[in-house]
C-alpha cells in the first residue's frame, strides 16, 4: 500500500517526518504527485536520502510538460540516488485546470502522446542505443550517458475511461485510477485483458492501482466538509462522471458539477451527497474503511492513501490518515508490510 498528498500543503521539515513515519508503518511506497506544489523529482532527490527501505514513485507527473528523454533521465536519477528504490514511473496528462490554466497547454491527442512517451521512456531506460519516429518526439541513434538503468522501472499511466485504460493494457506496467468503486473493476480488467492479449502482453503483469481518498475523522463536522471539497473538486471534471455512471451516482455528481462551474465551491461541497462520500471516500467506520481496504488487496488492486485533510489541522491530519489507514489494512500490526506487489518489472514491496 501506498500514500501519497499534495506536497504544497507541506513544508519540507513537515513532509520528511511525514514520509518516516510512513516508511515506519509499513507502508510500500511514497508517491509523489505535481501540481502546483513542489517538483516531484526535486523532492524524491531529498527523499531518496532521507528515506531507506521505502519505494520512491510519481503518482502523476504530466507526459506534457516534460518530454519523455527527460522523465527517462529523471527515473534513472532517482533509481541510482535511492539505491534501486524508484518506481513506479507513473505518468498521465496532468489535470485539465492545472495544464490549461497553470501551463496554458492544451491536453491534445492524450492516447497517443501516453502511448509514444511510454514506448520512448522504457526504450531510453532498457537500451543502450535507441531510436524511435514519433508523432512529437523523434530520438535517434540516442543513449543515457550512463547507460540503460540497472533496474526495471514499471511504468504507470494515470486514467480514468475506457480508451486510457486500454492504452495503459496495451503499454504500460499499470494503470491508477482516481476513482476505482466496485462497478468499474471489472470493466477495467476487460479492457486490459483484450488490449494486452492484442499487443500480445500478459494482462496478469498490468497491476491495477487506486488513490484511497481518506477523510481523517468521519465523526467531525470540519473534516467531513474537507472530505466532501475533495470530491466536490473531482466531479466538477467530466474525466469521473463516467465512474459516477457506473455507480449510479451520475445525477448527484453533475449537480455538484454544475455548482462548482458557477464558482460556489462552499456550496458545491454541501451538495457532496452521502452517497457520492460513501462510495469514493474512507469516509465511514473503522470496520467499514478496513472492509473497503480488505476488496482491494483481495482483488489484486494496489491502493495509495491520499488524505483529505482540515486546513487548520494540516500537519495532524496528514499523520493521522496514514496512521489509521495502516491499522485498518495491518490490524495485527500497523508495521506489517502486506505482501508482494508483482508488476511486469519484477517485484516490489506491497
Amino acid at each position: 500500500m501506498g500514500f501519497m498528498c499534495h506536497t504544497g500543503d507541506l513544508e519540507f521539515e513537515e513532509l520528511i517526518p511525514w514520509v518516516q513515519e510512513g516508511e515506519r508503518l509499513g507502508y510500500s511506497t511514497f508517491c509523489a504527485t505535481e501540481e502546483s506544489g513542489k517538483d516531484a523529482f526535486a523532492l524524491l532527490a531529498v527523499l531518496a536520502r532521507e528515506t531507506t527501505r521505502i519505494n520512491l514513485a510519481t503518482t502523476i507527473v504530466s507526459f506534457y510538460t516534460r518530454t519523455p528523454t527527460l522523465l527517462a533521465m529523471s527515473a534513472r536519477t532517482i533509481d541510482v540516488l535511492s539505491g534501486g528504490r524508484f518506481g513506479p514511473l507513473g505518468i498521465g496528462t496532468g489535470g485539465i485546470g492545472f495544464m490549461h490554466r497553470g501551463h496554458g497547454l492544451q491536453i491534445e491527442k492524450p492516447l497517443a502522446r501516453a502511448r509514444e512517451s511510454v514506448e520512448i521512456i522504457r526504450g531510453l531506460l532498457t537500451e543502450g542505443s535507441f531510436s524511435y519516429d514519433g508523432q512529437w518526439f523523434k530520438p535517434q541513434d540516442f543513449h543515457l550517458r550512463e547507460g540503460p538503468s540497472p533496474n526495471r522501472i514499471p511504468i504507470w499511466l494515470a486514467g480514468l475511461g475506457p480508451k486510457i485504460v486500454a492504452n495503459a493494457g496495451a503499454v504500460a506496467d499499470g494503470v491508477l485510477a482516481n476513482w476505482l468503486p466496485e462497478e468499474s473493476l471489472a470493466e477495467y480488467r476487460e479492457l486490459i485483458r483484450h488490449s494486452a492479449e492484442a499487443a500480445e502482453r500478459d494482462p496478469i503483469a498490468v497491476q491495477v492501482a487506486t488513490l484511497l481518498t481518506t477523510c481523517t475523522n468521519p465523526g467531525d463536522e470540519d473534516s467531513l466538509f474537507a472530505a466532501r471539497r475533495g470530491i466536490a473538486f473531482y466531479c466538477a471534471s467530466d474525466h469521473y462522471l463516467h465512474i459516477a455512471d457506473l455507480c449510479g451516482l451520475g445525477d448527484d455528481a453533475r449537480r455538484v458539477k454544475k455548482v462548482w462551474e458557477e464558482r460556489d465551491f462552499d456550496r458545491a461541497t454541501r451538495m457532496v451527497s452521502d452517497r457520492l462520500l460513501e462510495k469514493f471516500c474512507l469516509a465511514g467506520s473503522p470496520d467499514a474503511n478496513a472492509e473497503r481496504v480488505r476488496w482491494l488487496f483481495d482483488n489484486h488492486v494496489y491502493p495509495v492513501v491520499y488524505p483529505l485533510p482540515r486546513r487548520s489541522r494540516m500537519v495532524e491530519d496528514h499523520y493521522t490518515a496514514i496512521r489509521r489507514a495502516a491499522e485498518w489494512a495491518w490490524p495485527e500490526t500497523a508495521a506489517h508490510p502486506v505482501g508482494q506487489l508483482t508488476t511486469s518489472g519484477g517485484t516490489d514491496q506491497c
